[in-house]
């Protein structure tokens, strides 16, 4: 054992303590993803940041989303504000569909619904901060807005009657939007019946007149249980474009006029 004098042993203990503060310091954290389950409130038309930076709260309060899946980001991953729309695409590849229903325990739902899907990635300061978490989020679309709910997501789908959950464009449907309605005007309505993925998140832009050949193909197949007018195309097919396919939107949607929903299903 080694003894030293008293002013000795004060500097030992000093720069002992200096060691440990410079040790902490440079620490990173760990990764903090949050646990499925976790709620959260913000809102459709905030920062791409808002997000990621909202803090979790009691799903009995007033929320608008709810996080269904949760994972870790691979270590090649760059700065999420700087990363590719495929390398996004690639690292919530989890977040499907099936995944989310299964999540509100819409399992058997043929109907795409007003629940969607926002990945979630860092900010830059936490990206900073050593945190290398990634997850999805389900939230329900109030036209364009997101619907604040005080109980889960899943307990909202299993009260609410089905028809309610269906999504619907005020007209004509026109251009792709994430805004959806819910169906209440039969006569100016036009109802989604299918969303599916044209393209995984690797796969390069087919182009143009292949992602609108298969888009009308799916479509023409999807409305028919819908529609009986005798009419040149009585559905609505959208299809991304080079530049939508770009920033990640791979889906083909296809709409029905929602009279002739109701006339072909609910009132048969």
């Amino acid at each position: 054992m080694l003894f030293l004098p008293r002013k000795h042993t004060a500097l030992a203990a000093c720069a002992a303590l200096i060691a440990s503060i410079t040790v902490t310091s440079t620490t990173i954290p760990v990764s903090h993803a949050a646990e499925v389950g976790t709620c959260f409130t913000y809102a459709a038309s905030g920062t791409k940041d808002q997000a990621a930076g909202a803090p979790a709260v009691d799903c009995s309060t007033p929320h608008t989303a709810q996080t269904y899946w949760s994972g870790t980001l691979p270590a090649n991953f760059s700065v999420p504000a700087k990363a590719k729309a495929s390398s996004r695409l690639k690292a919530t590849r989890a977040c499907t569909s099936k995944k989310m229903n299964a999540f509100l325990n819409l399992d058997n739902r043929e109907l795409p619904t007003r629940f969607h899907s926002v990945p979630v990635f860092p900010t830059k300061a936490q990206w900073n901060a050593g945190e290398r978490w990634v997850r999805c989020d389900v939230v329900f679309r109030s036209g364009k807005a997101y619907k604040k709910l005080s109980v889960p997501m899943a307990e909202f789908a299993a009260v609410t009657p089905g028809d309610q959950l269906n999504f619907c464009t005020p007209k004509v449907p026109g251009n792709r939007s994430t805004s959806a309605y819910p169906c209440t005007k039969v006569k100016k309505n036009w109802i989604m019946v299918v969303e599916r993925d044209l393209g995984t998140p690797t796969k390069k832009f087919p182009g143009s007149r292949t992602v609108e050949r298969q888009t009308k193909k799916i479509c023409e197949r999807a409305a028919k249980p819908y529609v009986t007018l005798k009419k040149y195309y009585p559905w609505w097919a959208i299809w991304p474009n080079s530049t939508g396919w770009s920033r990640a939107d791979r889906t083909a949607q296809c709409f029905v006029p929602y009279s002739e929903f109701v006339k072909n299903t609910i009132n048969q």
